[in-house]
């Protein structure tokens, strides 16, 4: 069995975010809440989204963060997705994180989605590689939460 990696820092590979069905001119401003190695700033920025971010590894816990924003847009450590959720819909318009389809189908979960339906999912249609040279043989989707009218609802492919 492969060791956790401190922090649970797995970067994103760019092509999970690059190819998302957005228009990203309709948003005002991100968040990043695990800033990691900037490529998710980098690329909100280069779209022309001021951005802001945290990061635990530099002392940044997205959890004390109290700022507002349009967009929140993060791979978040599995093990505290629940906890960046919950402060997740209470500092932005928009929430869009990477997480395995798995996430849907867990009783522990059940009542946080009850209460808290996505209302998007991008279903990734082959598998990322966030270990170099190998993929989790885990599915993903991104996850959408979304208090406006701009991203895709209901079951999507990427």
């Amino acid at each position: 069995m492969m060791k956790r990696k401190e922090y649970d820092y797995y970067p994103t590979p760019n092509w999970c975010f690059e190819e998302l069905p957005l228009d990203w001119k309709r948003f005002t401003g991100a968040h990043e809440p695990c800033g990691g190695d900037g490529r998710i700033i980098s690329f909100l920025q280069s779209n022309e989204i001021p951005t802001t971010y945290s990061e635990i590894r530099e002392g940044n816990n997205f959890l004390d963060w109290e700022g507002y924003t349009d967009l929140i847009l993060t791979n978040p450590p599995f093990n505290q997705t629940i906890e960046f959720l919950h402060h997740s819909l209470t500092r932005a318009n928009t929430i869009i994180m990477l997480l395995p389809l798995r996430f849907l189908a867990s009783i522990g979960r059940k009542q946080f989605h009850q209460i808290n339906t996505p209302t998007g999912l991008i279903i990734l249609s082959r598998r990322p590689c966030f270990v170099e040279g190998r993929s989790d043989n885990t599915d993903y989707a991104w996850h959408i939460w979304d208090k406006t009218d701009r991203t895709p609802e209901n079951l999507n492919w990427l």
